[in-house]
């Protein structure tokens, strides 16, 4: 995936929902620009980092599309809020650390009373 998103002038992420949508995560992480859609966890995730469109509004996704493609200030303003927003999330070895710790504390025995 990282070999195409070099390759790409900006990430589209039309989708009708997403919880942490692992597109959007590498596209930030490729300073690629990223159009996509205000679902579920996608606006957190990303943050002010990407444009942000509503799910269904095929006009509103052009002209975001469009509009990135025609402004290489804005596409590199997108890069560099991406990288900044993407050196913001817990590491792969952050997250297997939490999750663990969510495990270790779930199996611990409950006190008899």
């Amino acid at each position: 995936m990282s070999e195409i998103l070099a390759a790409a002038d900006l990430a589209l992420l039309p989708s009708s929902w997403e919880s942490r949508s692992v597109i959007a995560q590498e596209a930030l992480h490729a300073r690629v620009p990223l159009v996509a859609t205000a679902v579920g966890g996608i606006p957190e995730l990303v943050g002010d980092a990407a444009e942000l469109v509503p799910y269904g509004d095929a006009k509103a996704l052009a002209d975001a599309v469009t509009g990135l493609l025609r402004d290489p200030e804005r596409r590199e303003l997108l890069r560099e809020k991406g990288a900044r927003q993407a050196a913001s999330w817990p590491t792969e070895d952050e997250t297997v650390a939490q999750v663990l710790s969510v495990y270790d504390e779930l199996t611990q025995p409950l006190p008899f009373t």
